[in-house]
């Protein structure tokens, strides 16, 4: 069976409509749906990562993948050499990274607190994508941050089966028409049966 964990962004839930949509083209592919519900307030990327863990519910044989927008695709990333998925959907990856925290912009990094900014300065983004084997799929808008579309480019390079794929028109939005159009695509054209 093709079991599929939808990782929502930051303050978001998998009940807004365009995570319902992404939820409904999976499931016209025949995939077994896992919405992951995360608790945002007062926690830092080590919990939600433990947090989706804890919500796994798979048989060993099943086929694995992992879907997740800005920090549910940061959490997909760093979940995925332990889950070893079949492939990688991540939107909007955000650049929280060891690798990124040096270029971050200061109220980023205020708005983000201290414990968060410490808890990020663990993971590596060069190491982890040395683990990375699966199909990955990026996708990022031509209209986010400028931070965005480098981590996005660097993922590129540096995961060995990574697809690089830039919308135009879209900001850092799922819901937003143009992004979510891409992701629409994305599913139905690439996702086997």
């Amino acid at each position: 069976m093709n079991v599929i964990y939808i990782i929502p962004g930051f303050g978001q839930k998998t009940s807004q409509k365009e995570y319902r949509e992404v939820i409904s083209l999976f499931r016209a592919r025949n995939f077994a749906v896992r919405p992951i519900r995360i608790s945002w307030g007062y926690h830092i990327m080590s919990d939600y990562s433990k947090e989706f863990l804890k919500q796994l519910n798979h048989k060993p044989d099943d086929r694995v993948y992992l879907f997740g927008f800005s920090f549910g695709a940061m959490i997909a990333f760093i979940t995925a050499a332990q889950l070893k998925p079949r492939a990688l959907y991540l939107c909007s990856l955000s650049p929280y990274f060891k690798e990124d925290l040096p270029s971050l912009k200061k109220w980023w990094k205020k708005y983000w607190g201290k414990q968060r900014m410490k808890d990020f300065r663990q993971f590596s983004f060069n190491k982890l994508a040395k683990e990375i084997r699966c199909k990955t799929i990026l996708i990022v808008g031509d209209k986010e941050g400028e931070e965005v579309m480098n981590r996005a480019k660097d993922a590129r390079k540096r995961i060995k089966n990574a697809t690089l794929i830039v919308v135009k028109g879209a900001k850092h939005n799922l819901a937003q028409k143009e992004y979510l159009g891409a992701v629409r695509k994305i599913i139905t054209s690439t996702v086997t049966i």
